[in-house]
């Protein structure tokens, strides 16, 4: 009877340890994998003509991306998240475009149209940032921001010791540190988090990024600039404590906090424009206050 109790834990033990790396490997797999896809160029933006650029990072990836002109001397870059592409910035486009600035909308790596073979949750995308910020310097643009959601936000956080020129960043829905966003997810399920360690080994040897150093609240050190933070007070991904980590760590002599009440991981220009507009424009006004309208 005890051997057969032993044999019996014994294969227990072991189908559970073949199940965990199984999970593991799709995990890691399902995280990092490419998101690419066929997009059709959009010819215009807000009515305006749209150029249809490549560009090429400092590591010889090629981006694909839309590229609006304007005449005055302001651009932001826009990042969406991860399982996205440059369509879902379409409407963060158009609100810059209508405010005067160019805008920049880029398929991050691994993504929509673009090349590179893993998604890297914003680690080797910040290569992606700088590359964007150099295309639109060299245009002339003497005031460049940034706006990232989620994936693209912490991809500005771990652009910044290299992008202390930015003139304004934005950041939508960023997780404060990797681990902290595995854990939440986890939690959902009433999973330990201790489960997730092979998954963080697998990570770091198809990407290249030590996860745990994967940790945006680490970088608002190097957020001097003006910086917005924005997020849901509802968000099952990011607690608000986690939020307020990043806007407490952030140096800059303008920073600005806002919460969507009983938003989660959403698009808040979508679901809460009037709020949204009302918030970013008061930003923007306190970044350029001796300017107007330049469109």
């Amino acid at each position: 009877m005890k051997k057969w109790v032993k044999r019996l834990l014994a294969a227990v033990l072991v189908l559970f340890f073949l199940l965990w790396t199984a999970v593991t490997v799709g995990s890691v797999q399902l995280t990092t994998r490419p998101r690419t896809r066929m997009i059709e160029d959009i010819s215009t933006l807000a009515e305006r003509p749209v150029e249809a650029v490549t560009i090429i990072t400092e590591d010889d990836v090629t981006l694909s991306a839309w590229y609006v002109p304007a005449e005055s001397d302001r651009a932001v870059v826009l990042l969406a998240g991860i399982d996205a592409n440059r369509t879902s910035s379409i409407g963060r486009g158009i609100f810059f475009l209508e405010r005067g600035f160019a805008v920049l909308l880029p398929d991050l790596r691994a993504s929509g149209k673009s090349g590179g073979k893993r998604v890297t949750i914003g680690w080797q995308e910040r290569l992606d940032l700088k590359a964007c910020c150099r295309f639109l310097s060299e245009r002339g643009y003497r005031h460049v921001g940034a706006d990232g959601v989620s994936l693209g936000a912490a991809t500005i956080t771990y652009g910044l010791p290299k992008q202390q020129d930015l003139a304004f960043i934005i950041l939508e829905s960023s997780y404060d540190t990797l681990t902290s966003a595995v854990a939440n997810r986890l939690a959902v399920f009433y999973t330990p988090h201790f489960i997730a360690y092979p998954f963080y080994a697998g990570f770091a040897l198809l990407t290249g990024a030590n996860p745990f150093a994967m940790r945006p609240v680490d970088f608002m050190k190097y957020a001097v600039m003006p910086t917005l933070i924005l997020a849901g007070d509802a968000e099952i991904e990011i607690p608000v404590h986690e939020t307020q980590s990043l806007y407490d760590r952030c140096p800059a002599a303008l920073k600005k906090l806002h919460f969507f009440h009983g938003a989660g991981h959403w698009n808040f220009l979508s679901r809460y424009t009037d709020e949204f507009t009302s918030v970013v424009d008061l930003f923007l006004a306190e970044v350029f206050p001796a300017e107007t309208d330049a469109g």
